[in-house]
């Protein structure tokens, strides 16, 4: 009869000997791999998600009994729960789930977890830039490059300095933001939402622009910067929501630095007829419009003084304002 030290109680025994779970998903829908094998020990961790439920749960470990045993009660705790229940999983859970663990590798099911985690992240990632690469599509079928008009703004930089501090007001969704960052230069992107922050920050750690990217939720009515912080502004498909667009152009002006541009891009006649187009055929019926057009914020500039450039393209008009 196999006698064990009394801290390795059966449970934990159990699964050791026995692990659940092992193996690999083919074109599996969240990938994570956490430790460091020259080291260490390391797991690998795959996971299925159907309807938002963790459907399949496979992975490898190389490492002691501790990394095995835990990694396979993990297995069991994540496999049928919700993708939010699973987030909620923590070390203490499977330590429980063990019915205790010794101390000294206690930190074995916290590799666990974080394989855990960072498989759901994956799959995060990957289906939320799938929703985004859908909708990108549609439109560009249509005749509608959302990316390359993006191109369009952020070239009208071209001749500032490398270092210039640029903001992308109202982000969205991240068009603009990503494109200013794929030109190799630095932004702050504010929207007031915090779903849409979210969503667009895991579509930047996809496309592995986030180090470029400072994201922070703020209203553009009350900006939390300094006058004069930044040389160039922008903003895209954004002022026709603005309830209040005084008061925003009056910050956007306070935040950009003298010698500084703005530079705002919206959609004309043709590009709100193709968004009621899009709308109506997804059933969302007409695409709401409470701000201004770009001729009114044309002729707001002019009144303070300034002499605004135009840039007419097939959807959206273009205006820069050098300050």
């Amino acid at each position: 009869m196999n006698t064990y030290p009394p801290e390795f109680n059966q449970l934990i025994m159990e699964h050791f000997l026995n692990p659940r779970n092992i193996g690999e998903i083919e074109n599996a829908d969240g990938y994570a791999k956490v430790g460091d094998p020259n080291c260490g020990d390391f797991i690998e961790v795959w996971i299925r998600v159907g309807d938002e439920i963790i459907t399949d749960f496979k992975y490898k470990v190389f490492g002691c009994w501790g990394a095995i045993a835990t990694t396979s009660v993990i297995s069991e705790l994540a496999t049928g729960k919700s993708i939010t229940d699973a987030l909620n999983l923590t070390d203490d859970d499977v330590i429980q789930a063990l019915k205790g663990i010794p101390e000294n590798k206690q930190h074995c099911s916290i590799l666990g977890i974080q394989g855990l985690h960072g498989a759901i992240a994956a799959y995060l990632l990957k289906a939320n830039y799938q929703k985004y690469a859908v909708r990108i599509e549609k439109y560009r079928s249509r005749g509608y490059d959302i990316p390359e008009m993006r191109n369009r703004m952020v070239q009208m930089l071209s001749d500032l300095p490398a270092e210039a501090k640029i903001i992308d007001i109202g982000c969205g969704k991240g068009h603009l933001a990503f494109a200013i960052a794929r030109a190799g230069r630095h932004c702050i992107a504010v929207d007031i939402s915090e779903t849409e922050m979210t969503n667009t920050k895991l579509n930047a750690i996809y496309f592995n622009l986030d180090k470029l990217i400072e994201f922070q939720v703020q209203d553009a009515q009350h900006l939390q910067f300094e006058p004069n912080s930044f040389h160039a502004v922008m903003a895209a498909a954004f002022f026709h929501h603005v309830q209040e667009p005084e008061i925003v152009l009056n910050e956007i002006l306070r935040v950009c630095r003298p010698g500084g541009r703005i530079v705002i891009g919206d959609f004309n006649e043709k590009g709100f007829k193709f968004i009621d187009k899009i709308h109506e055929e997804e059933g969302r019926g007409i695409h709401p419009v409470s701000g201004w057009s770009i001729q009114q914020i044309k002729l707001w500039f002019e009144a303070q003084g300034y002499q605004p450039s135009i840039h007419e393209e097939e959807y959206e008009t273009i205006i820069l304002i050098d300050i």
